[in-house]
């Protein structure tokens, strides 16, 4: 397809705005912004309960153009891909969407996220940067890669209201259009490309858009009769319900291996102890050793065959009623935030020892639950007594937390 909604590379790079800042200005009647690289989002527009609520039970709008973008295009960019990932590219068409990760040579994961195809030579991977590590990897192919993260707008439409009010806006059907696929709309005359796929673990879209058009295909969305039901969601909420779907975050629940692992992020995990094989965070079920070789084949085949892996991610749900007993014991008022805690991990404890970490842990008001990510050595699991050094306070907090397997919401596809 073209690439119409690419707009001109952005010349200043300090204090950005994306193509949604003016309306989501006018909606953020709290006034608190967060940063997400160069580009100022709002961190909740009313609060985050109301908007992780919104996503479970009508519809929200997040911006999302923050997100990098790397767009691959040439004659040899589905064998320069098909090389490097461990999924297959061949099985990809023209408007489909993979989830995948990127591993290097010792089967670790640099990024992973989309790799969407938008024509037979032009593909986008929304992920971490990787310039570094594509350059390392050309090889004398025809391929050429860009960032073009602010080259165009990304509007995530999500809920189960999200059909109706696209249906509204567009004058289009869209209930024919399977899970992650794509395909062109326009909202009066604007082009957009709609993508069904998210983060949130309920039916959605995410909506790309050119820079110029991000206010008028916003307000086209929240102007249509079931739009009165969208609520704008921020930073902090969007948080919550990736953890509810059991996504990762490079540098968050794992540290990037590769060559722009340090330069690809200022906080967050770096040490090589937090490197994790996809099937350390969940997602073996993406390698497929049928395929021809590609990078990590061989480390990652030899870890299937071991017998097991090293470390493996749970689902953790925290005794937050055991821990607020413990603060009230103490005199203390418990320390809870509603926010997502990012960095640094905390420290799981079983047998006696410090035997793992936990990475993401917040609030869920939809669950009612202090959830997060757990990871422990493979012997480990859901009937093991397992507890969390909560150190939100001056002296830490052993905790009992409960272990299942991701994601605490199961994603509806239909």
């Amino acid at each position: 397809m073209s690439l119409e909604f690419f707009g001109p590379p952005r010349t200043d790079r300090l204090f950005a705005c994306t193509p949604f800042t003016a309306a989501a200005r006018r909606a953020n009647v709290r006034g608190a912004w967060a940063n997400w690289g160069d580009m100022a989002l709002p961190e909740f527009f009313s609060s985050i309960a109301a908007e992780t609520a919104a996503i479970r039970n009508a519809a929200m709008l997040e911006d999302k153009s923050p997100l990098a973008k790397i767009h691959i295009h040439g004659p040899d960019a589905a064998r320069f891909i098909n090389r490097l990932i461990p999924r297959d590219v061949t099985q990809i068409a023209i408007n489909h969407a993979y989830y995948t990760p990127w591993c290097d040579d010792l089967g670790k994961v640099i990024v992973e996220g989309m790799l969407l195809r938008l024509s037979e030579a032009d593909f986008i991977v929304t992920a971490g940067l990787m310039n570094r590590w594509l350059s390392k990897q050309r090889d004398g192919l025809d391929v050429d890669f860009e960032d073009v993260t602010d080259r165009f707008g990304i509007l995530a439409l999500q809920g189960p209201n999200a059909l109706p009010i696209l249906q509204e806006a567009t004058r289009q059907d869209w209930s024919d259009l399977q899970f992650s696929r794509g395909r062109r709309a326009e909202f009066s005359s604007i082009p957009v490309q709609v993508w069904r796929t998210g983060f949130t673990g309920v039916k959605g879209y995410e909506l790309w858009v050119p820079p110029e058009a991000g206010n008028d295909v916003w307000e086209a969305l929240v102007s249509t009769p079931t739009g009165a039901s969208i609520e704008p969601c921020g930073h902090a909420s969007q948080d919550v319900v990736r953890v509810e779907a059991g996504m990762v975050l490079p540098a968050i629940d794992y540290a990037r291996a590769g060559p722009d692992s340090v330069q690809a992020h200022s906080y967050g995990l770096v040490d090589g102890a937090y490197h994790a094989s996809p099937y350390e965070i969940n997602l073996g079920r993406f390698v497929n050793f049928n395929k021809s070789d590609f990078v990590g084949r061989t480390s990652l085949l030899a870890e299937s065959q071991a017998g097991g892996i090293g470390r493996r991610i749970w689902a953790m749900r925290v005794d937050w009623r055991q821990l607020v007993s413990s603060y009230l014991e103490r005199d203390e008022m418990p320390i809870v935030d509603e926010k997502v805690r990012r960095i640094p991990p905390m420290e799981l404890l079983s047998e006696g020892d410090v035997n793992g970490f936990a990475t993401s842990i917040g609030w869920s008001s939809n669950l009612k639950e202090i959830v997060g990510f757990a990871h422990l050595p493979a012997r480990l699991g859901p009937h093991d007594a397992v507890f969390l050094r909560w150190d939100e306070s001056e002296h830490p907090i052993d905790v009992p937390v409960s272990l299942s397997r991701l994601p605490f919401v199961r994603p509806s596809r239909k």
